[in-house]
């Protein structure tokens, strides 16, 4: 697999002069479409409001900042959306914003889980879902819907998460859909039903590309990757990954790059390619600790400790399993 920078298809046009109240709903709008236009105009709006006063100016620049926060959970620049995602919840109240800070606590709800947080994660995520109302804010309950069912799937209840996600999945639509199924497909294959998986990345994959969704674009190829590697479609997974990886790449999303690289090199493994799983595992691994991102850390050294058990270095091996169950110790369920 040729891994290589790509120039994006497409620059936004130059951001029009105009209220930071439109940038920020420019901004929200495009977030799954065009990733680049969307920060773009969040930034604008931010700038635009700073010189303003009173509660419209702190309303503006808060919204600005939930954008920005969630741009940068889906890239998985954990820090800046943290930072982010904080400066937004203290400029907007849960009287008057519930929905945008709905959407703060499901982002934190993910950078926690990933994190290996799950206790501050379902604290969050619930705040959001106690804060939302499905007919006000639908949207806002389907992300924060599939940041439950994920924090249940991680903690091991995977009847409760498939249930929080065909909620999710009855409310949602458009650009949506395409994320719920592939949450939905990720759940299935977590659940050792790669032919369903499969069934619902593909539906997944046509979603986004009906609905641009081009965030969620990556994650249904890897999962549907993933799925292929465990029907011994080995060739074809290849070509998910590929694909992919090079949208991840395009859009600097390294949580996409990370997590499809992590099952290539399960792919190369279970191929007996050890070298190149090993070069993969490690590969991938820097970019999670780059990252700061524990959960997949883990995956990555213990995928480590079996390319070296097959290449019979089982000093390294140990090495590397020692690491991940550290880290698995330090997580708080």
């Amino acid at each position: 697999m040729q891994i290589m920078s790509v120039s994006a298809s497409h620059m936004p046009a130059e951001t029009p002069p105009a209220d930071p109240g439109l940038l920020n709903r420019i901004a929200w709008s495009e977030r799954w479409a065009d990733r680049s236009k969307s920060v773009k105009y969040a930034q604008q709006a931010l700038r635009t409001s700073q010189s303003g006063e009173g509660e419209k100016s702190k309303s503006d620049q808060g919204l600005a900042y939930r954008t920005l926060g969630w741009q940068s959970k889906w890239r998985g620049d954990f820090d800046a959306a943290l930072t982010h995602c904080l400066k937004a919840e203290a400029l907007l109240t849960e009287h008057d914003h519930p929905g945008p800070r709905g959407d703060i606590y499901s982002v934190l709800g993910v950078i926690h889980y990933s994190r290996n947080r799950l206790d501050l994660a379902g604290c969050a995520t619930e705040r959001g879902i106690h804060i939302c109302c499905e007919q006000n804010s639908p949207e806002t309950m389907v992300d924060l819907l599939t940041t439950r069912a994920t924090i249940q799937r991680y903690s091991g209840d995977k009847v409760r998460a498939g249930m929080t996600l065909g909620r999710a999945r009855e409310m949602a639509s458009g650009a949506q859909s395409a994320r719920v199924e592939h949450n939905i497909a990720r759940w299935l294959h977590s659940d050792k039903e790669p032919e369903k998986g499969l069934a619902l990345a593909q539906t997944s994959i046509k979603d986004a590309q009906t609905h641009h969704n081009r965030v969620v674009l990556p994650y249904a190829m890897e999962i549907a990757g993933a799925c292929l590697v465990d029907l011994d479609r080995h060739d074809a997974a290849a070509k998910q990954f590929d694909e992919g990886l090079r949208i991840a790449i395009e859009d600097q999303d390294e949580r996409a790059q990370c997590q499809i690289i992590r099952y290539h090199a399960d792919m190369e493994l279970t191929r007996g390619d050890a070298k190149r799983a090993r070069d993969l595992y490690k590969y991938g691994s820097a970019i999670a600790d780059g990252m700061a991102y524990p959960l997949w850390q883990k995956l990555f050294l213990l995928g480590l400790a079996s390319a070296h058990e097959q290449l019979g270095d089982l000093k390294a091996a140990l090495a590397n399993h020692k690491a991940a169950w550290a880290i698995e110790n330090e997580k708080r369920a």
